[in-house]
């Protein structure tokens, strides 16, 4: 069945402490437009990115061996995201580890999480888990599509004319990701089957920015109105 997208204004309900969203997906699926586009349209609701993190990740020492035994996302810890996401649910403003600039609470927090809620460091505080669903040949077209000057090639339909070390590098990158790719291939996979299975709601991230972030404002709308309680978990087994 299709979703209508509604014309009118939002008028979402605040809960009763902040609520915790989590934008998941496999690695090219486009959550970090989907969380900037909801954060406008929730009163610029603030935004952990995972990516933020990097350097504060915690990988499992054997990685080979981790991914070979499930890539289990318990494995993978972040301290820091866990600090920050306690921070503002305390109402303390926090600073981006990336970025630098301030954070401030707000009603609802997103957190861009391709595991979704399969972690369990921040389990316990995430209320609901959208899984944006991409075909995985998309998305790594998009992450290829990263790395190299595509404005150029669509406006002239070839590199002719760069400079051999923009080309040289475009190369590298789009070499270092191939080789990252097989071999955490799995990882990526299993992580984003287990987010999408566990998700409150899975929508088709092949429609634009815009139709997503409306088709999430409906959801959380209606379920707001159902007796203004909380949204559902489904019960991992």
């Amino acid at each position: 069945m299709s979703i209508k997208y509604r014309a009118h204004r939002f008028n979402l309900k605040p809960f009763s402490k902040p609520y915790v969203i989590v934008i998941a997906g496999y690695v090219g699926s486009g959550k970090s437009a989907v969380a900037v586009s909801l954060s406008k349209s929730l009163e610029n609701a603030p935004i952990l990115f995972f990516d933020h993190y990097e350097k504060y990740i915690e990988w499992p020492q054997d990685m080979n061996r981790w991914i070979k035994e499930g890539a289990d996302p318990n494995q993978i810890r972040i301290p820091r995201l866990k600090e920050d996401l306690l921070s503002l649910l305390q109402g303390i403003p926090i600073t981006d580890p990336l970025e630098g600039n301030a954070i401030a609470p707000s009603k609802y927090i997103l957190i861009e999480e391709p595991s979704g809620r399969e972690r369990g460091e921040i389990r316990e505080y995430i209320d609901w888990v959208v899984y944006v669903d991409v075909p995985q040949d998309v998305c790594v077209i998009r992450l290829v599509e990263r790395v190299i000057d595509m404005e150029v090639w669509n406006a002239k339909g070839s590199f002719e004319g760069e400079t051999k070390e923009d080309l040289v590098h475009q190369l590298n990158a789009v070499a270092t990701w191939i080789t990252h790719y097989q071999r955490t291939r799995p990882m990526y996979m299993l992580g984003s089957q287990m987010a999408q299975q566990h998700a409150n709601i899975v929508v088709n991230g092949m429609k634009t920015v815009k139709e997503l972030t409306t088709e999430i404002l409906n959801e959380i709308e209606d379920r707001q109105a159902i007796g203004h309680k909380q949204i559902e978990r489904k019960e991992f087994t």
